[in-house]
């Protein structure tokens, strides 16, 4: 049976068990990769990157059993990792290439506006949750209350938003030669007009789907958001006539 690799790139603050739930209901002929960025997941031990060079240069490694074309499903901050990494390996003589991105979460790179002035890495941990909040994300009570996980998140989102502001300066027309396919919640902050200009980052196609919900809507639509993926992974095979 042929599989079609899945990359999956979590959001700020976040991790690859985000994905647990969806790497469960995709079909066995979808082959799920989530990755962590460093600091956080499997890669708990190394220094959190602050930069997308640096971000990216991290996570090519994690690409070398990929052979010929796969495909990134980007939350959020993933969404950016997403293509500047497929842009990157378009550039390189590698033996992979992205053929289809997943931008979910996220406002296209043209129409950002990002909820902080300055660098985020100088803000304070109250600052950085608020930042946050703005972005459309939120965080439960219990890392809020609990003085060490609060500590640890607010110097993971410093690194990401880091990351995201690093991008939007340097990257934000990076084109792709990927199709885009746009997820977003209904309830997100992100508008049509932040998310129709994603169009300018492809050379492709590119396509839109909403799903019920806010900026984590795939806690709810898991098997909505599993039909889209496998659709277009592994699009059905038209009956031939007799």
């Amino acid at each position: 049976m042929t599989t079609h690799p899945l990359v999956l790139l979590h959001h700020a603050g976040g991790s690859a068990a985000f994905f647990e739930p969806l790497v469960k209901a995709l079909p066995p002929q979808i082959d799920p990769m989530p990755l962590d960025l460093p600091g956080r997941g499997r890669r708990w031990r190394e220094a959190p990157v602050t930069a997308i060079d640096e971000a990216i240069d991290a996570l090519l490694p994690e690409l070398s059993q990929i052979r010929g074309e796969f495909a990134i499903f980007g939350h959020s901050l993933g969404a950016y990792l997403g293509l500047a990494l497929a842009a990157r390996l378009e550039e390189t003589a590698a033996g992979c290439r992205c053929s289809l991105l997943f931008a979910s979460a996220n406002s296209s790179p043209s129409a950002a506006a990002l909820p902080f002035s300055g660098s985020p890495l100088v803000t304070t941990d109250d600052e950085i949750f608020e930042i946050t909040a703005k972005s459309g994300g939120g965080l439960s009570p219990q890392i809020l209350e609990h003085p060490q996980l609060r500590k640890r998140t607010a110097d993971l989102l410093r690194a990401d938003f880091s990351i995201s502001e690093s991008f939007l300066s340097k990257q934000r027309k990076t084109v792709t030669e990927a199709d885009i396919v746009v997820c977003s919640g209904t309830e997100d902050i992100f508008t049509k007009e932040q998310l129709a200009p994603w169009r300018r980052n492809s050379t492709q196609s590119t396509e839109f789907h909403q799903f019920p919900g806010g900026h984590f809507y795939p806690e709810q639509n898991i098997p909505a958001l599993t039909e889209v993926i496998t659709h277009r992974l592994c699009p059905p095979t038209p009956r031939q006539g007799h």
